[in-house]
């Protein structure tokens, strides 16, 4: 698992320092990836960007939003010392395939209060879906991989 976010690393780290350029637009439709695997799609918008599906650590709220734009994003407040949030995590790992495209941005609940704030999030082991402005679309506590895909708002948003 550690591999998948050296890849992110990597592919962030260029996006950001201009190395991926936008060429406007895309001269044929990507193919679908492979079941939780990520792939890289460009859009009018901006550079290169990740497509959704997986599990990413947060860095950032901007990088978030990039991935709900490819597709649902969600935000799940996570604490190491949560004996809840270690099952969750546990099943996450276990059952990411069952996602498809819903990118799960793991956020440490202990230094992220700003964010915790400006969701509304009171304790760990909370969702908070997002879209690509950073809008809550949807928040929700507890649950794990069956909550996830119980509680994601699909469709246009």
């Amino acid at each position: 698992m550690k591999r998948i976010y050296i890849v992110i690393l990597i592919i962030l780290l260029f996006a950001a320092s201009g190395f991926a350029q936008d060429t406007g637009a895309m001269t044929a439709a990507p193919e679908a990836p492979p079941a939780g695997a990520m792939m890289m799609m460009a859009d009018t918008a901006g550079p290169a960007m990740m497509s959704s599906g997986g599990k990413v650590e947060f860095t950032n709220l901007e990088a978030a939003q990039a991935f709900a734009a490819a597709g649902p994003a969600v935000l799940f407040f996570h604490a190491s010392w949560c004996p809840t949030c270690k099952s969750a995590m546990r099943q996450l790992d276990a059952r990411l395939h069952e996602l498809g495209n819903i990118t799960v941005v793991v956020v440490d609940y202990d230094s992220n209060a700003k964010l915790r704030r400006q969701y509304g999030v009171t304790y760990q082991h909370t969702y908070v879906q997002i879209d690509s402005e950073g809008g809550k679309i949807a928040l929700w506590n507890g649950g794990d991989v069956d909550g996830i895909l119980k509680n994601v708002v699909r469709g246009e948003m």
